[in-house]
């Protein structure tokens, strides 16, 4: 018998796209809802001296000269010897600065916390990955709700050759602090809880696996039956769960945000159509430093220096592109949602019609993972009243017709209503209100006449019955 050792060498050309920091920045601002955007633009211009806020006339000199940026350049069009020298030393002791040199706009901005995701991203700054995941990750922290759960499908994030990255980035995020953050729900952040618990807690595992809707309902002799274990021994169990935290992200919720700044703005005009805007004066007004252009294209400037300059201000116009660029998705994806759910608009939520993000993105040429990401946490002020813009999103129930399908949001406040006049004593069963759908021409079943019931929070038929 013989062994034949071969070697071949083959070559073979794909194509992948890699987000560069830039194209994650990006994506981070559009993330961003109105009043994180801002918190972010002044971190950024205290980070980066080649930002500066640009104001009018004379609070933007007072400004500057609050910052000592106010470098004069002689009629030549170069800067002085003096101020070159003293920009050269403010990069070196620019990250460092505490106070005096601060701009009167930052020092004046509120502190905030942390969020979720920056807490998720600082733990694991310095873990090793490749290069893909870390390109996703950030996405997925972001990604997150406020409960710190992966809540959306995977699916409709990210596209299919970067499902396996998001996949790896969720398994590091699941093991970061606090414990049952990136879980997919309430078992699944229950489970990772538990599993980071030391000794011995699979029983505890086994009731949240298994009996999770019992023990949440108190129904132990239920689980008793079904698991033959001791009573005793399970109240022990839910004794452990019960300190568990089923919200672990709540903590990172930014409590100052008891009220909602809009991103979008909706109203009439006077030939009563609908005008769109995206309110800036919230939003600090940003521009690259003159100063900081002047010293990078003089002929003077050393190499090294030049180095740093090009940097500083390549960030800066990176920012302000970022930043026109949210406005201007902002703005495709609110025009199309606008036109497709003017009945809602003018009528109410009878007549939301079904509409999907992917609708919207085919419409105007993005990836769906870009319209989730434009349109989470973000508000839209409209005659009505604030809404998410999640609002304008639902499913649909097909009709026995053929004709356009009615919004799940609608159908549920249609089975609400029927629930609310019904005769107490004698409330309507889920299959009873399906048949009274039906006979208005919707096609739906039972089971999803449940499902929506219980997504509501509406107790079942017998726990409605008066007596």
């Amino acid at each position: 018998m013989s062994l034949h050792l071969r070697q071949n060498l083959n070559l073979r050309m794909d194509q992948r796209l890699k987000l560069t920091p830039q194209m994650i920045q990006s994506i981070e601002i559009l993330l961003l809802p109105q009043m994180a955007l801002e918190e972010r633009i002044m971190n950024e211009v205290e980070a980066n001296p080649a930002l500066e806020i640009a104001d009018d006339g004379a609070e933007a000199q007072g400004l500057a000269e609050a910052n000592g940026e106010n470098a004069q350049i002689d009629p030549s069009g170069q800067l002085s010897n003096d101020d070159r020298e003293w920009l050269l030393r403010r990069k070196s002791s620019h990250q460092d600065e505490d106070g005096p040199d601060k701009m009167e706009a930052l020092a004046a901005a509120p502190e905030r916390d942390i969020s979720l995701a920056d807490h998720l991203l600082e733990q694991l700054r310095f873990t090793e990955m490749p290069d893909e995941v870390r390109a996703v990750l950030s996405e997925v922290c972001w990604s997150l709700d406020i409960r710190g759960f992966l809540s959306a499908d995977i699916h409709e994030l990210f596209p299919e050759e970067k499902l396996d990255a998001a996949e790896h980035a969720l398994e590091l995020v699941r093991g970061c602090d606090p414990a049952g953050v990136g879980a997919r729900d309430l078992r699944d952040c229950l489970l990772i809880q538990l599993g980071r618990q030391p000794g011995d807690n699979a029983f505890e595992m086994m009731l949240v696996r298994e009996h999770l809707d019992d023990v949440l309902k108190n129904r132990l002799p239920v689980i008793a039956q079904k698991s033959g274990a001791e009573m005793e021994r399970i109240k022990e169990g839910v004794e452990v769960i019960a300190k568990l935290d089923p919200k672990p992200g709540l903590p990172f919720a930014r409590a100052a945000n008891s009220y909602v700044v809009p991103d979008v703005v909706l109203e009439r005009d006077e030939r009563d159509e609908w005008v769109i805007s995206i309110p800036d004066n919230r939003i600090p007004k940003i521009r690259m430093s003159d100063a900081y252009t002047q010293l990078y294209e003089a002929p003077g400037t050393e190499t090294r220096d030049k180095a740093y300059l090009k940097e500083k201000l390549s960030a800066a116009r990176f920012l302000i592109d970022a930043i026109a660029q949210r406005r201007r998705t902002l703005l495709k994806i609110v025009t199309e949602i606008v036109k497709h759910q003017t009945a809602f608009l003018d009528h109410g939520v009878e007549h939301l019609r079904p509409l999907m993000r992917q609708d919207i993105a085919d419409k105007i040429g993005m990836h769906v993972a870009t319209v989730s990401r434009a349109v989470k946490d973000k508000y839209i002020q409209t005659p009505v009243g604030v809404l998410p813009l999640a609002t304008f999103f639902s499913g649909g129930i097909a009709t026995q017709d053929g004709s356009e399908a009615e919004s799940s949001r609608s159908v549920k406040l249609r089975i609400q209503k029927l629930i609310e006049t019904e005769d107490k004593k004698n409330p309507l069963s889920d299959q009873e209100i399906a048949d009274i759908l039906a006979k208005d021409g919707l096609d739906i079943s039972r089971r999803t006449v449940t499902k929506y019931r219980i997504a509501e929070g509406v107790p079942s038929t017998r726990q409605r019955r008066s007596f």
